[in-house]
């Protein structure tokens, strides 16, 4: 005998498989930075700091609407041509400050602000390595542990939210284990700067998954990554769900597939 099931329409579960780019990447999580509660708040009602960091570029674009060509303007050190090293100062664009949703002059320095940073303000800062706890690190080759350095102190004490979006090209396998090994002993050769490891603890870690599951009502699984050709740094993820969520995020990601590559 054959039986006859019905589900209702908000019981079906769904699917789907994505592939990110780095870049694409990038816009995912810019995206879901900007839709984090505590991120809408400020934008309405209290001071962002944007430091530095090629995703914090697109978050620029996301937040005020402006268009970046070359988000690796937007980033003093940067891991590029097979060394780390530092964007070129000429066309090195500052750190925004927004207020309000609106950007404050461009000629007032971030670091002008930090001894006035209170609760409800937010602190974003990109990073270099994040693994499976959710910890994550920043390079910095600045002998005075550049932007993370400098702010650190003041976002612990007062309790300000630190959100660092990074992509999980970035995953590493024990970031605190990273941190202790580099600790305590200065590199002595290097191709390229050499730098020094600073662990973000406490931070607002934003992922592609943390974006997805922030704009959509679905749950991520990263389960490979890599690729070739343009594809380098990408990641392939399932996402479970509620048919009519799974294909608002199926959708929501074909619209940004094809995001120029970050140069």
């Amino acid at each position: 005998m054959i039986l006859n099931v019905h589900y209702d329409e908000e019981e079906i579960r769904m699917r789907a498989q994505i592939t990110l780019t780095s870049s694409e990447s990038k816009r995912l999580i810019a995206k879901g930075v900007k839709a984090l509660p505590s991120i809408q708040r400020a934008l309405n009602n209290h001071t962002i700091i944007l430091a530095g960091g090629t995703t914090n570029g697109f978050l620029v674009e996301e937040f005020l609407g402006e268009t970046i060509q070359k988000k690796s303007t937007y980033t003093v050190g940067i891991v590029t041509e097979g060394k780390t090293g530092l964007s070129n100062e000429e066309d090195r664009i500052h750190p925004y400050l927004i207020t309000k949703g609106k950007a404050m002059e461009r000629d007032f320095h971030w670091k002008t602000y930090l001894p006035q940073i209170e609760p409800g303000d937010v602190f974003i800062k990109g990073g270099n390595a994040v693994d499976h706890t959710g910890l994550a690190a920043v390079l910095a080759s600045n002998n005075m542990g550049g932007t993370i350095g400098a702010a650190w102190g003041p976002l612990l004490q007062r309790g300000i939210e630190l959100v660092v979006p990074i992509g999980l090209e970035k995953l590493v396998p024990d970031v605190r284990g990273a941190v202790e090994f580099m600790a305590g002993h200065p590199i002595d050769e290097a191709i390229g700067d050499k730098v020094g490891l600073m662990p973000m603890l406490g931070a607002t870690v934003v992922t592609e998954i943390t974006a997805l599951e922030t704009l959509y009502k679905v749950k991520a699984k990263c389960i490979a990554s890599g690729g070739v050709d343009g594809s380098e740094g990408a990641v392939v993820l399932v996402i479970d769900g509620e048919e009519n969520e799974v294909k608002k995020a199926f959708e929501g990601i074909i619209s940004l597939k094809g995001e120029s590559q970050v140069r």
